[in-house]
């Protein structure tokens, strides 16, 4: 007789949920908006205080910034990536709290920072004075108006990575930056080659072809320099065995061990491979995924790569307070 047909439910049921795997998301560039985070320090102490510690590392009051109306700083990169770690953190600080842990951690380029914190490779302080040099030094690394990011979509990855082979020269780069989701791609480089890249991927039958507002071409070699400056910033950071896997998104799987500072450096300037760290988590049997700060972005895509693998998610958002207590609410319900 089978096992299962003689248990009864509720240890079925009970067991099920011990089973569940839970990755924390974290967003990137982009996604930081006015206001973001505050309501939330507003109604839970352990917030408040990372907003405070935040406060204390950095040349600003955090709240200062984010209640700018209309926004202003807060959309210039060497402010918007401490700022959203700050965010970040503090709404991960409440879910843990809460009895909410990560199995696994992911980010979207800058979010891959929050990720290392929550899984316990980075100091928040530490990661902050990191961020914010990473942020300006991105800003620095290309005069304005000779970069530019175009999302491709509908479009296969192939024969858009030969399309930037085909077009890009030495003196005018188009490469592909992130692997977002199938059919969406976004190209970046020299603002010629990345338009001329965009007409032959509309040629070769892609749906649209639509320009990003971005302060630069970010994950393409023309952050070079930032990479370079970036260098000796990490090379005396402190970085911890991790508590949990931590998707890399220069190498699409999990780091090893130790985080090769090599490796994390090399995110400036290469591809962010978001599609391929949601396909990894899907693979490890992931299946309730938490978007830890402002947005719906990441758990949007990951609706469209789980359905594409024929996965069945939970996802859940903290963008806000209402959303921040019914994911409180609804995860330790499945967690029992």
């Amino acid at each position: 007789m089978c096992l299962f047909s003689i248990l009864p439910p509720f240890f079925l049921q009970r067991n099920r949920r011990k089973l569940m795997k839970i990755a924390f998301l974290f967003p990137g560039q982009g996604s930081q908006k006015a206001q973001m985070g505050l309501e939330i320090a507003d109604n839970f102490e352990v917030a408040k205080a990372v907003f405070e510690e935040a406060s204390s590392v950095l040349s600003y009051r955090v709240t200062d910034i984010l209640s700018e109306e209309p926004a202003a700083r807060i959309n210039q990169t060497e402010y918007t990536q401490p700022l959203l770690l700050t965010v970040s953190h503090a709404i991960a600080s409440v879910l843990k709290q809460e009895g909410i842990t990560p199995d696994v951690t992911a980010g979207l380029s800058l979010g891959e920072y929050s990720a290392l914190v929550e899984a316990g490779v980075l100091d928040f302080k530490e990661a902050l004075n990191l961020v914010a040099k990473r942020g300006q030094y991105m800003q620095e690394a290309v005069v304005e108006g000779e970069g530019k990011m175009v999302a491709v979509l509908g479009l296969e990855d192939n024969v858009i990575e030969d399309i930037c082979r085909e077009v890009s020269t030495p003196e005018a780069l188009v490469v592909p930056s992130n692997y977002n989701t199938p059919g969406q791609l976004v190209i970046g480089g020299h603002a010629e080659a990345v338009d001329a890249a965009s007409e032959k991927c509309l040629e070769a039958g892609a749906k649209r072809a639509v320009p990003l507002v971005v302060s630069g071409p970010f994950h393409t070699p023309l952050m070079e320099a930032a990479k370079v400056r970036f260098a000796p910033e990490m090379e005396v950071a402190e970085l911890h065995e991790s508590k949990c896997p931590v998707l890399s998104n220069t190498l699409g799987t999990p780091h090893e061990g130790v985080p090769s500072k090599d490796v994390l450096c090399d995110q400036i300037t290469n591809a962010v491979k978001w599609k391929q760290n949601v396909e990894w988590m899907l693979q490890d049997g992931v299946d309730v995924f938490i978007e830890v700060g402002p947005g719906k972005t990441l758990t949007q895509m990951v609706k469209q790569i789980a359905k594409a693998k024929g996965a069945s998610v939970q996802l859940f958002q903290t963008d806000s307070l209402k959303a921040m207590n019914e994911t409180i609410e609804k995860v330790k319900e499945l967690k029992g």
